[in-house]
């Protein structure tokens, strides 16, 4: 009976955590720094004689950036943890939002990460780059925000999600802060039946602890 209570407990404390894990927190799907950087598929500068070499830091790994780009992720953070709606960081996300039917309230960002370029050997000012990236939930995609140099958001218009939902591909003129806008109650994730799959188990789990307890008061009475 012991092992029956025990087994029932971890199943709905690993349904809890399953759970919280599609709520969006603090303008959050989860917190960025405990999350690793998206890996780079493909980088490919506009001048093929560019000797660029892309570097990705997500959040979590900030400090490793030199001081005015730590600002600028810190900065960047505290504007999305804040956010009670996403939509107003920048008016073109807000109608694409509205143009996708998707609620203000259901826009969080999975990935917060800064993006820049080292070694360039050939010339300072570049023209633009096409990346290709790998990152977690872009099954849920809606934007990618980059944070400007002047503080102010903008979205990337070009970027989309290819290769089977596998990658995220767009074009940069500048660099700095980058997040991945995604929509927390996207039907095309499956997220809505495995919600309620999450509660029916844990329904079935909390009446096998009831059914438990009332057995236990039986044989003691």
């Amino acid at each position: 009976m012991k092992k029956v209570l025990v087994i029932c407990l971890a199943l709905i404390m690993v349904m809890s955590m399953s759970l919280t894990a599609f709520a969006a927190t603090n303008g959050f799907v989860s917190s960025p720094t405990s999350k690793p950087a998206p890996d780079v598929i493909e980088f490919t500068p506009a001048d093929e004689d560019c000797t660029a070499h892309l570097a990705i830091t997500p959040y979590g790994e900030k400090e490793e950036l030199p001081n005015t780009l730590q600002t600028m992720m810190d900065k960047a953070y505290d504007e999305v943890r804040t956010s009670t709606d996403l939509s107003k960081l920048n008016a073109d996300l807000a109608k694409l939002a509205t143009d996708k039917n998707i609620k203000a309230e259901n826009l969080a960002v999975s990935d917060l990460f800064d993006i820049h370029v080292t070694g360039c050997d050939y010339h300072d000012g570049h023209i633009d780059f096409d990346i290709t990236l790998d990152a977690e939930m872009l099954s849920r995609f809606v934007a990618l925000l980059h944070m400007k140099k002047d503080g102010t958001w903008e979205l990337v218009k070009d970027a989309k999600v290819a290769n089977n939902g596998e990658h995220l591909q767009f074009s940069v003129e500048s660099f700095s802060p980058f997040a991945i806008v995604v929509d927390t109650d996207s039907p095309k994730t499956g997220a809505s039946s495995m919600l309620w799959l999450y509660i029916v188990l844990m329904v079935v789990s909390a009446s096998a602890l009831v059914a438990i307890w009332v057995r236990a008061k039986k044989h003691k009475a």
